[in-house]
């Protein structure tokens, strides 16, 4: 079995005619975990731009219900808005959305970034460094929701008197909190500090590269080593049956995608990032549905 790790975010942009259908998103959860992926992964948005087509799924609740359609596929955010609710009202949710799926939650967490969203639904859109801060302390805060029978905390943002967070997550001794978002100053060292995997959208191979480089220096100056993080990636993905398959997709789709492949040189492209220590891989199924069963039956396990 591959070592690198295969994940699909399912609802990722409003091109995607099936993001806003239950049922079809139901029926791709159950296709991705049949065809052997390993994780599933939502975006946490309340609305696609300014447009009212469609439906936009509450994060969490789709998350809870795909749960109870899956048996094994690792679920999670990519990534829960710390903006969007109170960070004990997220430990919560999250705890008991691990003994809902058995185990099976990955926690993404970010500091959120879509300024139309916080203005639509009343949120105050705070600095970019205020955000971070605010998501750092929320996952304190979190953690100790999550581990202690009791919690009274007290922080710049947040607080919580004599907070009892039962039932408490399954996984030990907490679920993996994975921190996405590739801003080098800052979130990179919450990252650093807290995180159990990295994430980012996107990136070409140099700029990952320098972003790795930057989050082991931030390991180093706080003293933690840097295999304790894992490190993923999420972004668009066209592969081609041919070069003129392919040449159709980007006609179709753009060129703004990071691997552009046919199935002859796909195993090629992420070599530059697995190189540097990437281990996760997480596509977006707006270019990459139709191809998700070939990919996973042909190429995955060439990695």
């Amino acid at each position: 079995m591959s070592k690198i790790k295969f994940g699909v975010t399912i609802n990722g942009a409003v091109e995607m005619q099936h993001r806003s259908d239950y049922n079809a998103l139901k029926k791709i959860a159950k296709e991705c975990e049949s065809l052997g992926y390993d994780s599933l992964w939502a975006m946490d948005h309340l609305l696609w731009g300014n447009s009212n087509e469609g439906n936009v799924f509450e994060v969490w609740v789709l998350l809870s219900a795909l749960a109870m359609e899956t048996k094994s596929i690792k679920l999670g955010p990519l990534v829960a808005c710390n903006s969007f609710r109170n960070p004990a009202l997220t430990a919560k949710i999250t705890s008991t959305l691990d003994v809902i799926s058995n185990g099976r939650l990955i926690f993404g967490y970010g500091a959120g970034w879509k300024v139309e969203e916080y203005e639509a639904y009343g949120f105050h859109f705070e600095d970019s460094i205020t955000r971070v801060n605010q998501m750092r302390e929320g996952i304190v805060l979190i953690k100790k929701l999550w581990t202690e029978e009791k919690t009274t905390f007290k922080g710049n943002y947040y607080e919580a008197k004599d907070a009892i967070c039962n039932p408490k997550p399954i996984q030990k001794p907490h679920p993996p909190i994975m921190i996405g978002g590739g801003g080098e100053k800052y979130t990179l060292k919450v990252a650093a500090e807290i995180g159990n995997i990295w994430n980012v959208w996107g990136p070409n191979a140099e700029d990952y590269k320098r972003k790795v480089n930057i989050l082991q220096k931030h390991c180093d100056t706080i003293g933690r080593k840097m295999e304790d993080i894992s490190l993923s990636w999420t972004g668009n993905i066209l592969i081609g049956k041919n070069d003129k398959d392919l040449n159709d997709k980007v006609r179709k789709f753009g060129k703004d995608i990071s691997f552009v492949c046919t199935y002859n040189n796909c195993i090629n492209l992420p070599q530059d990032y697995i190189d540097v220590g990437c281990n996760e891989f997480i596509f977006s199924l707006y270019t990459f549905n139709e191809e998700k069963e070939t990919f996973m039956e042909e190429i995955a396990s060439s990695f």
